[in-house]
């Protein structure tokens, strides 16, 4: 089975969101390999991940929804994919 590695764009909720704290639940529902912070505005910053998923049924849904029912994320959005 092949795997894929996704960039994916994470949005807090506000400005007043942990992103540490964030970062830190991420990597423990994920194989995540980068993460970066992604200045928006007015102090409000974005986690770029990149994470480790296999190339299954389903691909990167069950990653996204996962990552959309944490508290304090506004929004996920896939950015890029590559096959590794």
């Amino acid at each position: 089975m092949s795997r894929v590695a996704l960039t994916i764009r994470v949005m807090p909720e506000g400005t007043e969101v942990d992103l540490n704290e964030l970062e830190r639940r991420i990597r423990e529902l994920a194989q995540v390999t980068s993460v970066s912070r992604e200045p928006i505005a007015f102090g409000l910053e974005a986690l770029l991940l990149v994470a480790i998923v296999p190339d299954a049924a389903g691909g990167s849904e069950p990653l996204e929804r996962a990552l959309q029912e944490l508290p304090g994320v506004g929004s996920v959005q896939v950015v890029g994919i590559t096959l590794v």
